[in-house]
């Protein structure tokens, strides 16, 4: 493969068209380094500089990765959720060709905190079940899920297993029907507690997405606080005007 020195288009941005559709024809593999920047000078003979722009390019893209030392990988494909849709994290993950899995990190009772009871619209003294589980696409840590259920829904799953999808038990078994969800995605930094779980070191980037989950008669079930990975999870919003 040879860039075009005579075409308009500079040749960083050939270099990284070329390293992109490479990336995305599954050439370099998830995990996978790509060619050092002595390398692809040499390949395309062309500038450090001009590798180091291409390279700049496609980080800014989400699809490589530099780990000092060690070289420049492709990124492992990051979660796609879309905001407007009632979607668990394991269909989001079938949808991006991984496979997800869960462990239970706790499972408890006790009453609903101001914030919460308001949420869920309960009453003063209610009880809310509580869940805490790490969240995994093809083995790897992505997520970590906090979630309020009503009592009278989450004692339905003590006895369920939870190391897969949620929804699916109480829309299948107990018959409730999902309508909508609210979002709100804020930037944060990793906990030292979260960052052990999520494998990554305190203070790098998470994403917290808190979510509200309505049923067909707008009654809220579930709130929950989940904590991404910001190194492997994107949110698509769609909007249209009124």
């Amino acid at each position: 493969m040879t860039l075009d020195k005579k075409s308009f288009i500079p040749l960083y941005h050939q270099l990284a068209e070329k390293l992109r559709d490479l990336i995305l024809m599954h050439h370099f593999k998830a995990g996978q380094s790509i060619p050092s920047e002595n390398e692809l000078c040499e390949q395309y003979q062309i500038s450090r500089g001009t590798v180091r722009e291409a390279l700049r390019i496609l980080h800014r893209e989400g699809l490589i990765e530099r780990q000092k030392g060690l070289g420049t990988f492709v990124t492992s494909t990051k979660i796609v959720h879309e905001s407007n849709k009632v979607m668990s994290f394991s269909q989001v993950m079938h949808a991006i060709g991984k496979k997800p899995s869960a462990k239970l990190l706790q499972f408890r009772q006790f009453p609903a905190p101001d914030y919460i009871r308001a949420k869920l619209q309960l009453s003063p003294g209610q009880e809310i079940v509580f869940l805490q589980r790490l969240r995994y696409g093809d083995n790897e840590p992505l997520m970590l899920e906090h979630t309020y259920f009503r009592s009278d829904i989450g004692q339905k799953l003590k006895d369920e297993d939870l190391s897969g999808p949620i929804y699916p038990i109480l829309e299948e078994k107990y018959h409730f029907v999902f309508r909508r969800s609210e979002h709100t995605i804020e930037a944060s930094l990793a906990t030292k507690k979260d960052g052990k779980l999520l494998c990554i070191a305190a203070g790098k980037p998470v994403l917290i997405m808190n979510r509200l989950v309505f049923l067909d008669d707008d009654t809220p079930i579930e709130y929950a606080e989940d904590v991404y990975r910001a190194d492997r999870a994107k949110f698509k919003m769609n909007t249209t005007k009124e």
